[in-house]
């Protein structure tokens, strides 16, 4: 996979969806409205990941496939901005205020008492498997409830020669990670029966340590992989709050020496191009086994990553590379296509995959379906959604809310004895170089949305 800068126009994502070759299949087996469900879900990469989300510098010839075989959703969102916390999300159909995973390591027990989306998957007739990093609690990477296949590991694992946890019992592996979790997961289908399936590959890729497939190391040294123009930006022009970002916290966000960083950019990128190369391979397995075309694919990611926007790194703040991720859902059985540009969240995954494949969503669950918009543009999506997250880092006793809406995002820092605040026009500001906070020209926005938060908090808080 390969993925570009933040702001490329909107022509070139056009313009690669027109060229892009047509791709041919055998005609889908099964029942359509119960299709297979595959989730390729990444960590750290970033809404912009590909050729067809908007890089002008790189090609990804597997992930454009997906999206001119399928949808994009331009504004996809994470509720929070880490990768626990996010994955429960998207396991849980609920927010990190709800299930508990506030930070990543909790020891919360964010499963039991609650309905969890491969159990109403199974309980609906799925064989159900999770394949990769699953990075949630799991002393020992056994068995998840929910899942009648489970190969992982414990903590972040490595992207080379990772010992898995095959079903309780441990195997080695040789090899990029990627191409082994692809092997396991095509195990899994080949041992199918006629039910349908539900499987997660759980990518490390592309999240540090920066280590691409050998093939790949230095492809990028003589290509032009531009830095973002907010690199620069003065210190005091930044949030108070992100400034300390950039300055504390250990180093954890800021950037030192900049020839070096270049050098980190392209190594994620390359890391990139080696997930690509092997998502390929998958869609070959997939095609040769005449399963594609009746499987539901989705390809997303925890969080996104800064990349030196503003003078920082990482994820964990409430900037756009941060919290925005790719989502790209191929829907082999309807073959719906196109752009989508309503505001979706990675809470409204769970009751979208149930009710695309006619489950019951449950009632618990606090997203919202948008298979509305997977099968019709014109629909507009939410106005509206809630980001709620603790500071990453050092800084733990900030915690970050916002309002992010089309054009709007406004911003709420709170700390003990201490609250402060930013707003950005997205519409017209995308890099969101200038605080509006205090601006008296934008005082009616800013007083909207931060009465529709306080709202929402008591409404949760209810709830």
């Amino acid at each position: 996979m390969r993925i570009g800068s933040t702001n490329a126009p909107r022509v070139i994502l056009q313009a690669i969806l027109l060229t892009l070759p047509l791709a041919c299949g055998p005609e889908p087996e099964g029942d359509p409205s119960r299709p297979n469900v595959l989730v390729i879900y990444c960590d750290d990469l970033r809404f912009d990941g590909a050729g067809a989300l908007g890089s002008p510098f790189l090609p990804t010839p597997n992930m454009d496939r997906l999206a001119q075989e399928g949808l994009i959703f331009e504004r996809s969102y994470t509720t929070t901005s880490r990768c626990c916390p996010s994955r429960a999300t998207f396991l849980t159909g609920v927010r990190a205020s709800t299930h508990g995973i506030w930070v990543n390591r909790s020891p919360v027990d964010w499963q039991s008492g609650r309905p969890l989306l491969a159990e109403e998957l199974q309980k609906g007739g799925y064989r159900t498997a999770w394949v990769g990093k699953w990075h949630l609690p799991n002393p020992g990477a056994m068995p998840v409830r929910g899942f009648d296949h489970f190969a992982s590991y414990e903590g972040p694992g490595n992207h080379f020669d990772q010992t898995f946890v095959v079903d309780g019992e441990s195997r080695a592996s040789q090899g990029f990670q990627a191409d082994v979790i692809h092997e396991l997961a095509t195990d899994f289908i080949d041992e199918g029966e006629s039910s349908p399936w539900f499987l997660v590959l759980g990518h490390k890729a592309p999240h540090v340590p920066l280590t691409p497939a050998p093939e790949f190391v230095g492809a990028l040294k003589n290509v032009n992989v531009p830095l973002p123009e907010s690199m620069d930006d003065p210190l005091a022009s930044l949030p108070a709050r992100y400034q300390s970002s950039r300055v504390g916290e250990g180093g954890r966000h800021g950037i030192s020496e900049r020839a070096e960083w270049h050098d980190e950019v392209r190594a994620y990128w390359e890391l990139v191009l080696s997930l690509d190369a092997s998502i390929g391979v998958l869609l070959e397995e997939l095609e040769a086994r005449g399963v594609l075309e009746n499987t539901l694919l989705i390809l997303t990611s925890d969080n996104g990553q800064l990349l030196g926007e503003h003078g920082l790194q990482q994820k964990g703040l409430a900037y756009e590379p941060s919290i925005r991720v790719p989502l790209i859902m191929r829907d082999g059985p309807r073959g719906d296509r196109g752009v989508r540009r309503g505001l979706v969240t990675n809470l409204d995954l769970a009751p979208t995959i149930l009710e695309r494949v006619g489950l019951p969503i449950p009632p618990a669950f606090e997203g919202r379906s948008f298979v509305d918009q997977m099968q019709d543009a014109a629909i507009p999506g939410q106005p509206r959604f809630l980001y709620q997250a603790p500071a990453f880092g050092g800084d733990t006793g900030v915690v970050e809310r916002g309002v992010i809406e089309a054009d709007w995002k406004y911003l709420v820092f709170e700390a003990p004895g201490v609250q402060a605040e930013a707003l950005f026009h997205l519409a017209s500001d995308p890099d969101e170089r200038e605080d509006l906070a205090k601006d008296p020209r934008h005082k009616k926005v800013r007083d909207r949305l931060a009465t529709w938060l306080a709202a929402e908090r008591a409404r949760i808080a209810k709830d």
